[in-house]
């Protein structure tokens, strides 16, 4: 029963799909016949000369993820205050992507989704001065041969790409493509290709930067901002070490999907347990179960208590696997962690040796070192935390909040309108 009905689904799916691209190409292709990106900007200078510089983000999660609230939502605050016109979309709720993606036979539906709504939101799109695409157009989507991105082409002359992760990577291109999907016309590069169509591209390192630069090698310095993904701590509470106690909570904030990094520091935890009293505290939208010596406490993500969960945690940290799609990372975790002026331990991979100066505002454990020795070195050194939280939480606000950053990301899209 389950395989009939997984075939007809894919028969829908593949009708569904076929429907769209041809929809999707008659559109572009009509636009690009009546020259729609020249008639666009010759109507806002005859007509529209001094309105507010407009700018539309297209949005993957709703806006209860963390990745919408400091990627795209803080900054529409921001441009909104300093004269722009700004507007986002996105497709799905978190939690109805999470259930979407979450099995199997699901996932065609989150695909059909995702392409019905994007196709309206692009056109809705039109009159928009920049657009900005996070991450990806159609997400876990690679069919169709870059469809969505020759309609956006054909409709904005000014398009920019935020990403903060190392996209390819996760996706692990060069993909080998099945029967189903060369009949769907699916790219085996579809992240690193669809660079190609955009005009200026917002990385959130240095090392995304430089992986852009190896896949579109005709970019220009000018058409790249490096944008941390930034938090706005100021108004909030930090981290008092004033309160001592013998337990020591080790914390961890982030989704199931990077959770299994966790299994890099539980040994090291168990074989501490003898010694130290300590407790893990995952906070995330899903609990992190293993066998272990000590405390496992879950919290549940929840924008509103998101600081005051932090600010529950002795020592943040970031395990990191030594692959190409975790050096991808941008450190928001010790961004969130430093912000809050928590001592944090992350592992010493591309970002996050840029973030913690080692033993100043932070600790640096090597790639694929046993955490252990460098556990109980930080946990030796308690009598230095409130100095070190303090260093921790000056070097986010000076690089990596939103208002060290404002003027660059203003200046920034200034400059792409008219480029």
């Amino acid at each position: 029963m389950n395989k009939v009905s997984g075939t007809l689904l894919s028969v829908y799916f593949f009708i569904f799909f076929w429907f769209w691209w041809i929809i999707t190409w008659c559109c572009t292709l009509f636009l690009r016949i009546i020259c729609f990106k020249s008639v666009k900007l010759f109507l806002k200078k005859m007509f529209y000369p001094n309105k507010k510089l407009s700018v539309f983000y297209f949005e993957v999660f709703g806006p209860e993820s963390a990745g919408n609230k400091y990627r795209t939502g803080k900054w529409r605050d921001i441009l909104n205050a300093n004269n722009f016109k700004t507007k986002s979309a996105y497709v799905f709720e978190y939690h109805e992507y999470l259930q979407l993606t979450s099995h199997a036979s699901s996932m065609p539906f989150f695909l059909m989704g995702f392409m019905w709504f994007r196709f309206w939101q692009i056109l809705q799109s039109a009159f928009y001065d920049v657009v900005i695409v996070r991450r990806e157009l159609l997400m876990f989507n690679d069919y169709g041969n870059l469809f969505f991105e020759h309609l956006l082409f054909a409709i904005h002359a000014k398009r920019i790409i935020d990403f903060d992760d190392d996209i390819a990577a996760a996706k692990k291109e060069p993909r080998k493509i099945s029967l189903f999907g060369k009949l769907l016309l699916e790219h085996p590069k579809k992240f690193s290709k669809s660079l190609k169509y955009y005009t200026h591209f917002m990385p959130g390192t240095n090392y995304l930067k430089n992986l852009a630069i190896q896949f579109h090698q005709d970019i220009k310095e000018e058409q790249m901002l490096v944008l941390p993904t930034c938090v706005d701590y100021n108004s909030e509470p930090k981290k008092n070490y004033s309160l001592t106690r013998e337990e020591i909570i080790i914390g961890w904030v982030g989704t199931r999907s990077n959770a299994h990094n966790l299994n890099l520091i539980i040994n090291s935890l168990n074989f501490l347990s003898s010694k130290y009293k300590i407790r893990l505290l995952v906070i995330c939208n899903a609990p992190y179960i293993v066998p272990a010596l000590f405390p496992i406490e879950f919290i549940r993500w929840e924008e509103k208590n998101e600081v005051s969960n932090l600010l529950k945690m002795d020592v943040g940290i970031m395990p990191l696997e030594n692959t190409a799609e975790q050096r991808g990372k941008c450190g928001f975790k010790l961004i969130q962690y430093m912000g809050c002026g928590i001592v944090s331990m992350a592992t010493a991979l591309t970002i996050n040796n840029e973030i913690i100066d080692d033993g100043i505002n932070g600790f640096l454990v090597p790639p694929d070192a046993d955490w252990t020795p460098y556990f109980e070195k930080v946990f030796q050194s308690r009598n230095q935390f409130p100095l070190i939280g303090k260093c921790a939480g000056e070097k986010i606000e000076s690089n990596y909040s939103f208002s060290s950053n404002k003027d660059r990301v203003i200046s920034f899209l200034k400059y792409a309108a008219h480029d």
